[in-house]
This record gives C-alpha cells, sequence and structure tokens, in this order.
C-alpha cells in the first residue's frame, strides 16, 4: 500500500523550524535552503506512506524479504516515522533485536530515464534494500561496512532498469535493525529521474557534511590565530580560552565528516571521545564569555571544571551503564548549560555590550543544543538538521564582535589619551608662549636697560669730558671764539657718532664705514684734504653689534682727526679688504709729513685709545710710516668674533704698507 504525494513548499523539517523559530532565526536561511531543494522539482515524488512490518527478533534479513503472502503482518505508516523505546520495557544489550521491514510499489515509470532512491536519513542499524520483481528478488544495497557513519548522512542508491517496468509487479523492500536501545526513524523517501534526485542529495550533503567541516575548519584557523595573539599578549585569557574551544569544537565535529571506525569497541571509544569533548567545548565557552563580565565567578568556573571532568570519568564505555551514557550525558550538559547561561545573561543585564552579545548568542546555541537534543531522542522529525554545527558559527561572530568592540575602545581609548596629552600639551605650549613673551619683554627691557647705560656711559665719558674740560678752558678763558667752536663741533660729531652706531647695519662693516664718510667727509673737505674710498666685498661680521660699531667709529674717527689736525696731508685713503688672520684689515692712510714721535718717545693720548679699542674688538691696531711718506694707521678685525690674541701677533699678521 502506498500513497505518493507531489512536494509542497517547505515540507521538509517544519516541526524543527517551529522548534528554533523563538531562538534560532538566524539560522532559518540555512534550513530553508537545505529543504526547499526537494520541492523545486516536479517529476521527484515524496514516499509518505508505506507498508511497516516488525520481524521478530533471531531472523537474518539477508535471506531476503519475506513472502507476500503474510499479508495480515503488514500495518500501513506514515513517514517520517521514528519509533522511540520504551525505557521500562527495554531488553538487555546481548539480547537479539528484531528487524523493521518496510515496503512500497516502484516508482511509475518514466520514458527511458534511470530512477534513483534517496533518503535523508535513517536511524537504526545498517540498512538494506531489495526489490522484488516477477523475476525473483536482489538485494540493492547491504549498508553493513558503512552503518557506523549512516546516523547522519543521506543515502542515494540508483535504482535497476527492473524497477521501471510498467506491469506493476516491482516491490521495494528496507530491512533495519533498530539501534540498541530499541529505537529507530525512517524519514520520507524521495525516488525520481537520477539527476534531480541526485541534485537533493548534493543538497542535504552539503548541510550535513560540507558546511559543518568548513565551519569547523574556518574556527579552528581563527582559533590558532587567538592563541596566537594570547602568546604574546598572556593576561588576555579570553584568546587563550577561544582558542582552545574551537580546537575541542573542531575535534567534536570531527564525526561530520570522516568514516567511522568498523570495530565495535573503537567506535564506542570514539562516540565517548565526541561527546564528552562537547562538555569541554561547553567548559571552555563559559570561561571564554565570562572574561567579559563586569565581576569574576571563580566558584562557577570551578564547578564547570569539576563537571567536565566528571562527565568525562562516568561517561567511559567500560562502565557498566555506558549504553545509557550519550543521551544522560547531553541531558547533564543542556541542564548545566541553561544554568550558566542564566547566570551570564542575567549579569549581561548590566554588564558590557559585549557580553550581551554573547549572552545572546549563548542563548541561541542553548536553543540549538534543546533541537539536537529532541532529535537525538527522536522526539522530533527525523528529517530535521542537527544544527549544534552551527553554533559555533554564533559564537565566532560574538567573539569577533567582542575583540571589534576592545580594538575599537583601544582606539578611542587611545585617541582620548592622545587629545588629553594634546590638550595638557597646547596649554604648556601656551604657559610657555606667555613665559617666552615675559622673558622677551625683560629681555628687551634689560637690553634698553644695557644700551641706555652703554650710551650714558659713552657720553659721560666722550661728550661729557670732552665739555667739561672745554668749559674749564673756557671758564679759564684759554680758548678763543674760534677754538670754542671746534670744540662744538667735535662734540656733536661725537654725538652724532653715538647716534650712527644705533643705526642697524645687518653687521655690514663697509655700510658703517660708509655712515662715518658721510659724516666726515665735509670737514675733509674743509680742511683741503680729499678722501679716497677703496673696499672690497666684506663678509657679515656676526660680533658687530652698536657697541662694537660704536668702537670701530670711534677709532676711524680719531684717525681721520688726527690727519686732520697733524698731518698736512692732501689726501687720506679709507679701505678695508679681508686678511689671511682670517679676518678684515681696515686701512687709513695719508700722505702727510708722517708720524711725529714726541721728544718723551710716547704716543700721543688718541693713538693709545685707538690701540685700546682694538683690543676690546679682540683685534690689533698698529701706527706707521708709509711707503711714500705720511701716516698708515691699521685695524685688523676678526670675522668670528674677538679671539684671545697671541703675544707676537700684533707684529707678524700686519702686512708692510
Amino acid at each position: 500500500m502506498i500513497a505518493v504525494a507531489r512536494p509542497r513548499t517547505r515540507p521538509m523539517y517544519r516541526q524543527g523550524l517551529r522548534w528554533m523559530a523563538a531562538t534560532s532565526l538566524v539560522l532559518c536561511p540555512v534550513l530553508a535552503q537545505a529543504n526547499t531543494a526537494a520541492s523545486e522539482t516536479a517529476e521527484t515524488m515524496a514516499v509518505t506512506r508505506v507498508e511497516h512490518w516488525v520481524q521478530a527478533p533471531g531472523a537474518e534479513p539477508s535471506i531476503g524479504p519475506p513472502a507476500d503472502a503474510a499479508q495480515g503482518a503488514w500495518q500501513p505508516v506514515d513517514l517520517p516515522q521514528a519509533v522511540r523505546r520504551d525505557p521500562t520495557t527495554r531488553a538487555a544489550v546481548n539480547l537479539p533485536l528484531p528487524t523493521v521491514w518496510y515496503r512500497m510499489a516502484c516508482p511509475a515509470p518514466v520514458a527511458q530515464e534511470t530512477l534513483a532512491l534517496y533518503l535523508p536519513r535513517v536511524n537504526g542499524g545498517p540498512l538494506q534494500v531489495w526489490m522484488r520483481t516477477a523475476q525473483g528478488t536482489r538485494q540493492l544495497l547491504d549498508n553493513s561496512p558503512a552503518w557506523p557513519s549512516q546516523w547522519n548522512q543521506p543515502i542515494l542508491l540508483r535504482l535497476p532498469s527492473a524497477a521501471s517496468q510498467p506491469n506493476g509487479s516491482c516491490r521495494l523492500f528496507l530491512a533495519l535493525p533498530p539501534r540498541a536501545d530499541g529505537s529507530y526513524a525512517l524519514s520520507r523517501l524521495w525516488m525520481g529521474p537520477e539527476p534531480e534526485i541526485q541534485g537533493l542529495w548534493s543538497a542535504r550533503q552539503r548541510w550535513v557534511v560540507t558546511v559543518p567541516l568548513a565551519a569547523s575548519t574556518t574556527l579552528v584557523m581563527l582559533g590558532l590565530f587567538s592563541l596566537a595573539f594570547w602568546w604574546r599578549r598572556r593576561k588576555d585569557t579570553a584568546y587563550l580560552y577561544f582558542g582552545l574551544a574551537s580546537l575541542a569544537w573542531w575535534f567534536r565535529n570531527l564525526h561530520y565528516g570522516i568514516d567511522l571506525p568498523q570495530n565495535l569497541d573503537a567506535l564506542r571509544w570514539f562516540w565517548w571521545a565526541t561527546d564528552a569533548s562537547m562538555t569541554w567545548v561547553m567548559l571552555l565557552v563559559y570561561l571564554f564569555s565570562l572574561r567579559f563580565a563586569t565581576r569574576r565567578f571563580p566558584w562557577v568556573e570551578r564547578l564547570l571544571l569539576g563537571f567536565a571532568l566528571l562527565i568525562s570519568a562516568v561517561s567511559m564505555p567500560v562502565l557498566p551503564w555506558a549504553l545509557d551514557t550519550p543521551l544522560l550525558l547531553h541531558t547533564a550538559n543542556t541542564l548545566v548549560a541553561m544554568g550558566v547561561t542564566l547566570l551570564i545573561a542575567g549579569s549581561a543585564w548590566r554588564g558590557s555590550r559585549e557580553l550581551r552579545v554573547l549572552a545572546l548568542a549563548l542563548c541561541i546555541c542553548l536553543g540549538l543544543g534543546v533541537h539536537d537534543l529532541a532529535l537525538l531522542q527522536l522526539r522530533i522529525s527525523p528529517e530535521s538538521l542537527y544544527l549544534m554545527p552551527y553554533a559555533m558559527v554564533l559564537v565566532l561572530g560574538a567573539f569577533l564582535y567582542a575583540v571589534n568592540r576592545r580594538y575599537i575602545g583601544a582606539l578611542e581609548h587611545a585617541e582620548g589619551a592622545a587629545q588629553v596629552l594634546q590638550d595638557k600639551l597646547s596649554e604648556q605650549q601656551r604657559a610657555l608662549q606667555g613665559n617666552f613673551a615675559l622673558l622677551a619683554e625683560v629681555e628687551n627691557e634689560r637690553v634698553r636697560l644695557t644700551e641706555r647705560q652703554r650710551l650714558t656711559r659713552d657720553m659721560h665719558d666722550g661728550l661729557g669730558a670732552m665739555l667739561v674740560s672745554s668749559l674749564g678752558q673756557i671758564e679759564q678763558g684759554r680758548l678763543s671764539q674760534p677754538e670754542v667752536a671746534q670744540v662744538l663741533r667735535d662734540c656733536l660729531e661725537d654725538l652724532r657718532l653715538t647716534i650712527d652706531s644705533m643705526e642697524p647695519i645687518d653687521q655690514d662693516l663697509t655700510t658703517l664705514l660708509a655712515t662715518l664718510r658721510q659724516r666726515v667727509g665735509h670737514r675733509l673737505a674743509q680742511g683741503g684734504i680729499t678722501l679716497h674710498w677703496h673696499m672690497d666685498d666684506l663678509p657679515p661680521l656676526p660680533w658687530l653689534d652698536a657697541p662694537a660699531a660704536l668702537h670701530v667709529l670711534r677709532i676711524v674717527q680719531e684717525a681721520l682727526a688726527n690727519v686732520v689736525k697733524h698731518s698736512g696731508a692732501a689726501n687720506v685713503t679709507l679701505s678695508a679688504r679681508l686678511d689671511a688672520g682670517p679676518g678684515v684689515c681696515v686701512q687709513i692712510e695719508d700722505d702727510g709729513r708722517g708720524l711725529q714721535a714726541r721728544p718723551d718717545g710716547h704716543q700721543g693720548r688718541g693713538l693709545g685709545h685707538i690701540e685700546e679699542r682694538a683690543r676690546q674688538l679682540g683685534g690689533h691696531a698698529r701706527i706707521v710710516l708709509g711707503a711714500r711718506g705720511g701716516t698708515v694707521v691699521q685695524l685688523w678685525l676678526p670675522l668670528q668674533g674677538p679671539p684671545p690674541l697671541a703675544e707676537g701677533f700684533r707684529h707678524s699678521r700686519w702686512p708692510a704698507p
């Protein structure tokens, strides 16, 4: 007896979608992608009603399906079918188990096309498929070698050409021993042209095998990166726990993509390691999440560690209750996960945003775990997907969000600290600028005071002394009116000379001497003396400030005054050139009667002043007879400042006139 129905929109996993609608909406696109593939083809058919018969324990299905004569034993059932064991009547482990038989008619023939059979899930012992036609009975599939991996992987079977005979005498038989606990399940069957059935099988294979393995591989790569980050920053234990959780999760999901061992003892130990690793994944994920809580829960962490050790010990397959271990283990994990997730959710209520996102992800993962536990107990449709392989994707998203928030928070903190430092620096800069302005004002005041003192001293020692001396001579009646006028002219020239020294000359000796030339040119002309000017291209003198300029002007003025008063010359030459010292040589040469020695052998007071001023400038002055008669006054000045003069320098440094 068989009922054939055309596929409807999203016919599979509707029960699972309702179960997860409140907590795992993020996985709805995944479920839709995995389940709508069957509804996109019009030539496939879903077998939703078959005949069912439970053969007595001890009979071997390998001898073939039962004879059609036993019609009363077959009962119609709807697919998918899930039969859970009764815990109160479970048989002992070593007792023989019955064999469950399903039979159905072969699909309607399709012209010249190869047919195929697709089963999304078979839950029980090794599956066998038989086909009976008028020509006889033949076995199409014996899944015993791959039976350990049958728990999750879909089955695809190509049907022989005899299955499409139009006589209607073809029947398919499925033999399925129950699990060791007496439960079994069978999803709907899909039959149709092989290309379309192949597409359905590939879609299912992708979501139950390929995607979980790809997600686990991606996660373990990020876990290794997290461990490398923790190795450089040992205090950030959240990265350690996430890295270890990623590795444990990768090990936990190995059974989704590898061939499980055929040996029964090895298989039990493998399932023990796989199931126990889920407890360690929980422990590491919760330790990772608690790193983001505002307060620590050391007692919770110790209890979780003790729970993981206890579960790993009591679930070993050598213990007498090992048959019930997977169900009890997952139930215990679910209960503990509920308690810790509620604790984290409560802490996240007033905690950081990262912890709230992690708590939401853990709540969704808890819902996925409850869904998978119900699927393991056959309480929901066996066609549903195990969703826990996708749970760590949510944890990964929460981890990336938390890391992103920490990174952005560190950047914002660094930028805030930099801004604070910048504000303090700006404040200090403004304070320094104020202090510099105050110091500049104080320095300017000091310079003005120094300049005042210098001017006062120069006027007192020069102009003042000259006026006092002349005033005494006038009062004594020793100066005639022309002499008084000459004294006043000398005082006026000295005053102008002081003023000229204050003019900005940019450390240019030529400009300074040109200013003096304008001042004394008329006086030389009144005395019938022609001034000749010879200046080389001279570099700036860094030390030539106002006081030094006044010394230079007084030296040259004194030399020119001597020419006017005593030489009787008709020509005087003022020149300046670079000297090999290195320095500058200023020379005043006239064509007068020459240097006249005093009867006592000493130089006059004016010549002594010239040498004294030259020494204050770091240079040297000397007065010699010219080669063609007359007097030559030579002034040597340094280029870079007034260095100490070695003994004998004043004679060896000057070339012959």
